[in-house]
């Protein structure tokens, strides 16, 4: 829901004010956010990454859809290979990975003025902490919990729903960009307890190395028992952790987070007659963990179950399942060997289906 301040934000922007956005890391993620962005006359939409995505947009302009069939086109798009131009942006929305946060620092700091907004948007726990450190900018978090995924070249879907978890800010561009989201149909939610938001999604992305392990659609894996009790299993350890901290994590499903291991240990039929939108999620979509693995790129493991398994430590819970699930995606990142099946896991865990 928007504050009063994010609404006049957008209602009573300067008459002829363009403010320049720029899209750092700009893949699946960030293309999706930007094409939306691209549709608002008052803004300046600038697209940086990979020189092979400059190249595809290029050739086939730039298109999402969505589940709820929303469709934008932004066609041609400003793309940037390189970070010279980031200094004429008034706003950055951070979309790289996690594991690309830290060699993009020393880029972000050499280009970017020092009281320009950055919205960190990458999962994982301690990531506005970990920029504050390094940089002087105003660092914001907003966590999409939607999934992405690439249907052809140049053509970005969005899965499944939920809005935008969004930092409060009293930033004029930040608050007309959250605005414009929501006049094009993509909620933002504001928050003022971000870290409880952080916590509450890495309930969520617990799922991710499932998913990438199993090889399964993410519509496919939550309708398998032995998935859901893995999970089951993983998020009761985080929730513990959670206690132990003294966090209550956000809750982004209607269900109290107390609830969602003992819903997922249901019988699959009782499961599928309740979940209702849980099970509302595109036939295609798959973990962004999966998409990496076949990419061959390293994966946000440590940001999701790895932290799990740090805190657990920190706080002398054990996280058994979450340990397990890390050595996996680990092994399957070396290509040395095959990870366990999703029955071995159950049977190392010492859970029966």
């Amino acid at each position: 829901m928007l504050s009063e301040q994010a609404k006049d934000a957008g209602r009573h922007s300067t008459a002829g004010q363009r403010y320049c956005i720029g899209i750092v890391g700009a893949g699946s993620i960030g293309c999706y956010l930007g094409a939306h962005l691209c549709q608002d006359n008052a803004l300046e939409v600038k697209f940086f990454g990979r020189e092979t995505m400059a190249l595809e947009l290029a050739a086939h302009g730039l298109s999402v859809t969505s589940f709820d069939h929303h469709t934008y086109f932004a066609q041609p798009v400003a793309f940037y290979s390189s970070l010279n131009s980031l200094i004429e942006c008034d706003v950055v929305l951070l979309t790289v990975k996690a594991t690309a946060l830290v060699p993009m620092l020393t880029q972000l700091k050499r280009f970017l003025r020092p009281e320009v907004p950055v919205v960190a948007m990458q999962n994982g726990i301690g990531i506005g902490e970990m920029l504050s450190q390094d940089l002087a900018n105003p660092v914001l978090r907003a966590i999409v919990p939607f999934n992405v995924v690439k249907n052809r070249a140049g053509q970005f879907h969005r899965a499944s729903g939920g809005a935008i978890v969004w930092q409060q800010s009293d930033h004029a561009a930040v608050n007309y960009i959250i605005n414009a989201f929501e006049q094009l149909k993509l909620p933002v939610q504001l928050c003022d307890d971000i870290t409880a938001a952080e916590y509450g999604k890495l309930l969520l992305n617990l799922n991710n190395a499932l998913n990438a392990i199993s090889n399964l659609s993410l519509q496919q894996q939550l309708l398998d028992r032995n998935c859901r009790l893995l999970l089951a299993a993983a998020m009761q350890e985080w929730l513990h952790i959670c206690r132990k901290a003294g966090i209550k994590p956000v809750s982004y499903t209607g269900l109290p987070n107390a609830l969602l291991p003992w819903f997922l240990r249901l019988p699959t039929a009782l499961f599928r007659l309740a979940a209702g939108s849980m099970l509302e999620i595109d036939e295609q979509a798959r973990s962004s963990m999966w998409d990496d693995l076949q990419a061959k790129k390293r994966t946000e493991i440590m940001f999701l179950n790895g932290a799990v398994v740090r805190m657990g430590q920190l706080y002398q819970l054990p996280a058994p399942v979450n340990t397990l699930l890390v050595e996996q995606i680990k092994r399957l990142e070396s290509g040395e060997a095959a990870p366990l099946s999703i029955n071995d896991i159950m049977q190392h865990a010492g859970l029966t289906s």
